[in-house]
């Protein structure tokens, strides 16, 4: 069973007169009087990832906008935003230039890439935060670490932590069973609750001409593979799942409680048999050993394919795309079918999305976690900051006296686009806590309970099918395998883990497609062994008994 969050939108309001104690007279006096300007306003310095997602308005920046003069206002911080790239690759070059120049870093930076949280750490450039977490987080993020010690995993060595986590919604990105509705209608069918079922439905959609067009041009299940069969969009985990407690390329624990490789386990055997009947049936797309998860949804979105397995913002991408682009069309979600003896699985989603680290110079931990602190308490429902919302005229607007947070209403009232501001935080959105989204939307579809803070109007803001999508993941969080594993790469990783996943991914493609028989498994196994994958193994525990202490 999964962790899950025991805590309430109306949790205990937050305590943000945090300690701004006299730093003591010293070396760095100088350094102190740069950070702290004469207006008053503590300096911190960040970087960032700036995507296309990410949209101003009234002349706004990234430098100057609601937010920077929020904490300006409000928290006396003056937050400097150094150099913005457009995508990872980018920022992390940056970042491991300047650390190997010897340049001073951020304050403040998230890094994604495990093997660079490493560097940074070695390099002695970051400072350990443990006491600034015990002396300034607040009542409730300490009880959200404290539950997810996990998430500190990527960046702890010798059993100090380095890295404050970017936590992920836990379950936000697992997945659920997407199914054309108007094909199941067409052909008087049920939808699948089991494998076999769900054989007998992709059978249909296969040779029963689902969309009347006369011809034989759709396939059962869209699925992708290029980056591994249990993944983020079109996912495949749910078949392995089906048969054990193991999925490619995830590392999980063993009846020991050693991790093991998932991809090696005989359980994964049978999920490649199955998908290579599945191939010479046609249920798949001819070309499914080579689609990765944004070439994989063409079929789907095109009208030509029944089937999806994804997470519930599918709803809106690609599974809303399907039915605009195609007349008649409708989907509807379902949860993800078992064995017929009941077993199932599915990729559960890592508790965080990056590692947040600190320079070893910076000196207000005190000023940061006052902020860090107030962002969160917006997810958590206190109202100290945010009593209506984030920031009137972006996320809510005010009508009547009363807030509203309906974005063609907002856009009705403010003549604008609507603007997410929370793509203005350091976490460059709102913040998440594990399992507390889809814990909510269950609530509302299951109970048909009314929002009571802004937060939880922003979810429930979402159409019934959303809702629906995040009970339905919500409700199987049972049957979650999660990658427990978060570490860098390790000596033997770097070595040979391209020829291991180069033959890893041919091997699988072969049996799918047929060109070796499933029993060419076991050979791959062998393989795997001997070139790397026990040494692989033995790291990964040496690694993961470490990050326990």
């Amino acid at each position: 069973m999964p962790k899950k969050l025991l805590i309430t939108a109306a949790s205990a309001a937050l305590s943000l007169s945090l300690l701004a104690g006299c730093m003591e007279k010293s070396s760095s006096e100088d350094k102190d009087a740069e950070a702290t300007s004469d207006s008053g306003l503590t300096k911190i310095t960040t970087v960032r990832t700036l995507a296309d997602d990410t949209k101003f308005k009234n002349g706004e920046d990234v430098n100057d906008n609601v937010v920077t003069q929020w904490a300006e206002e409000e928290l006396s911080i003056d937050f400097e935003t150094m150099w913005t790239v457009p995508n990872d690759e980018q920022y992390n070059t940056q970042i491991r230039l300047a650390m190997s120049a010897g340049k001073e870093l951020p304050d403040v930076f998230e890094v994604t890439d495990g093997q660079l949280i490493a560097d940074l750490i070695e390099s002695g450039l970051v400072m350990p935060i443990d006491e600034a977490i015990e002396e300034y987080a607040s009542p409730e993020l300490k009880e959200v670490y404290e539950q997810f010690p996990e998430a500190f995993y990527s960046a702890t060595k010798d059993g100090v932590r380095y890295g404050l986590p970017r936590l992920s919604g836990g379950n936000g990105s697992d997945s659920l069973l997407w199914l054309r509705d108007d094909w199941l209608n067409n052909l008087g069918l049920e939808a699948p609750q089991t494998i076999p079922e769900m054989e007998q439905v992709m059978d249909s959609f296969v040779n029963e001409d689902p969309d009347g067009n006369g011809k034989d041009d759709t396939i059962g299940l869209t699925l992708a593979s290029k980056n591994g069969l249990a993944t983020w969009l079109a996912d495949g985990s749910f078949l392995f799942g089906a048969y054990g407690d193991y999925l490619p390329m995830s590392w999980s624990k063993d009846e020991n409680g050693e991790l093991v490789y998932g991809s090696i386990q005989p359980s994964i055997k049978e999920g490649l048999a199955k998908l290579n009947e599945w191939y010479e049936k046609g249920y798949l797309d001819k070309e499914v050993g080579i689609l990765d998860e944004q070439d994989a949804i063409e079929s789907f979105v095109a009208g030509k394919s029944g089937m999806i397995s994804a997470p519930p913002w599918a709803e809106g991408w690609p599974v809303g795309d399907a039915i605009k682009n195609n007349e008649g069309a409708e989907a509807g979600a379902y949860p993800l079918p078992t064995s017929e003896d009941g077993k199932a699985g599915r990729r559960g989603e890592q508790y965080i999305t990056g590692q947040f680290l600190f320079s070893k110079d910076f000196e207000h931990m005190d000023k940061f976690f006052e902020y860090w602190n107030a962002i969160y308490s917006y997810t958590f429902g206190d109202d100290e900051y945010f009593e209506n919302g984030m920031f009137e005229g972006y996320d809510y607007v005010m009508v009547d006296g009363e807030p509203v947070y309906d974005q063609e209403k907002i856009q009705e009232v403010t003549g604008e686009e609507y603007i997410n501001p929370g793509k203005y935080f350091l976490p460059t959105d709102v913040p998440t806590v594990p399992f507390m989204l889809y814990d909510l939307l269950e609530d509302f579809h299951e109970t048909g309970r009314e929002p009571e803070t802004p937060y939880e109007h922003r979810l429930a803001d979402g159409t019934d099918i959303y809702k629906k999508a995040g009970a339905i993941v919500n409700q199987q969080n049972d049957i979650r395998i999660e990658n427990e594993f978060s570490g860098a790469p390790t000596k033997t990783m770097q070595a040979q883990s391209e020829h291991l996943e180069k033959l890893e991914q041919e091997t699988f493609a072969d049996i799918i497609y047929g060109n070796k028989p499933v029993d060419a498994f076991d050979d791959f196994v062998e393989q795997w062994k001997k070139n790397g994958g026990e040494e692989i193994t033995k790291e990964v525990n040496e690694w993961y008994d470490s990050v326990q202490k």
